[in-house]
């Protein structure tokens, strides 16, 4: 009585009980698939899989489970690639998604009866995740042509192959370029303009032109800017629907800013928080109001015109520019104290927020500057290129849409001081 209940059998029960509901959460997830697919005879279901599990968590809580561990593998193996070759002579274009689910299962179970079951459950959930998502993948694949895969294929290779043979030292005037953390950045930057180029493309369209301003700012706020002023030149959307797109554009550009300082510098980002928050809200609300519940439609096909930010010469072209403001940087803040860099912010907040944004952070991290004086430079630089930006929409979409962005942008600055030198 007392071996049978001694700790190791519970270990033992409770490693089982784990690998079978592994197993049953993803055999749960092939049921429902196969049922929506109006699939008649289904290798694997539920209850398949939650053997699978159990099978796995027995093999390696037995004597000498290695090699049990590896029989179980193969013998599922084996089960699976019959199943697999009779169903696909019956069914075109079948996959092999199911089996190898299975086969993962197994490896599952046997993790939970090794003494691992957070890795068995986590392992479970993610699987079935992932198989839940197969038509939103199939829906992203095809929303990206050939040339933009393409692309982006050609600069993830040249990031995996180049950086590992970039130099970890800093080099050049005042030993500000690091030429790995430089590149670094620059993945960086890209990886935050493709989510959002990939956001617009996959749910700009079906949601309207308010949901496409505000995805767009992720990938460009700028770009975003001047493709939905555009629209409402052409008087492709109402000047109302129009402000608020490109203000909720520009209300993600903050996020954007906030997720760039808290990448480099932590305390660059409590820093900035109250203002960043202030002038988000601002623009926000604002927004809100110019809809009042009611979306703006865009009539026709009007993208938004955002450049692949994968593509090779963009990504050398800001490094270059980072380089620029790090150096520049580095040098007025020698020259000029904290009033440089609040210059140097100004100066190049009116084509691009981005390098600033790193390059203060940079200097916060490194005891150059302080994160207070690092925060003001990368907000200084996106008041002024929202001014930029509300000059544009002016010129572009004309006063009905121009005056109402213009005037919001000022009320978020103001907000944004506010809490700066208030909080």
């Amino acid at each position: 009585m007392d071996a049978f209940a001694s700790s190791d059998s519970i270990l033992a029960l409770q490693a089982l009980g784990v690998a079978a509901l592994s197993g049953f959460v993803i055999g749960f997830e092939r049921e429902w698939t196969q049922e929506l697919e109006k699939r008649r005879h289904a290798f694997a279901g539920a209850r398949t899989f939650t053997l699978a599990g159990l099978v796995g968590a027995l093999a390696a809580l037995l004597v000498d489970g290695g090699t049990l561990i590896a029989v179980a593998l193969g013998a599922v193996g084996a089960l699976a690639v019959i199943a697999h070759y009779i169903d696909a002579r019956e069914t075109k274009d079948r996959g092999g998604t199911t089996e190898l689910a299975l086969l993962a299962t197994v490896l599952l179970g046997a993790a939970a009866g090794r003494g691992e079951p957070v890795v068995a459950a986590s392992g479970a959930v993610a699987i079935a995740v992932i198989l839940s998502v197969k038509n939103m993948i199939e829906d992203w694949a095809r929303s990206l042509s050939r040339t933009e895969i393409h692309a982006a294929l050609r600069f993830l290779a040249v990031s995996v192959l180049v950086l590992p043979f970039l130099p970890d030292q800093a080099l050049g005037p005042y030993a500000v370029l690091n030429p790995r953390e430089l590149w670094l950045l620059v993945v960086l930057i890209s990886g935050l303009s493709f989510l959002g180029y990939w956001l617009v493309k996959i749910f700009g369209a079906r949601r309207g032109i308010v949901a496409t301003g505000a995805v767009g700012g992720l990938a460009s706020s700028t770009a975003t800017t001047l493709s939905v002023s555009r629209f409402a030149s052409e008087g492709r959307v109402e000047p109302k629907a129009a402000a608020a797109a490109i203000l909720l554009a520009n209300v993600v550009m903050l996020a954007r800013i906030a997720a760039l300082l808290g990448a480099i510098s932590i305390n660059v980002l409590i820093a900035a928080a109250p203002a960043l928050v202030a002038a988000a809200m601002a623009g926000a609300t604002i927004a809100v109001i110019l809809l009042r519940g009611k979306p703006g439609e865009l009539s026709g096909e009007a993208p938004v015109v955002l450049g692949n930010p994968f593509e090779l010469r963009p990504a050398l072209i800001f490094a270059v520019l980072l380089a620029v403001i790090l150096v520049v940087s580095a040098y007025a803040v020698e020259k000029f104290g904290s009033a440089g860099l609040l210059t140097v912010g100004v100066l190049s907040g009116l084509a691009d927020v981005d390098a600033i944004s790193l390059s203060a952070s940079r200097q916060a991290a490194a005891g150059i500057v302080t994160p207070e004086i690092a925060a003001t430079a990368s907000l200084a630089a996106a008041g002024a290129n929202m001014i930029v930006k509300g000059a544009m929409a002016t010129w572009i979409a004309g006063h009905k849409t121009g005056v109402v962005v213009a005037g919001a942008f000022a009320a978020m600055i103001v907000a944004g001081a506010m809490a700066l030198f208030l909080v």
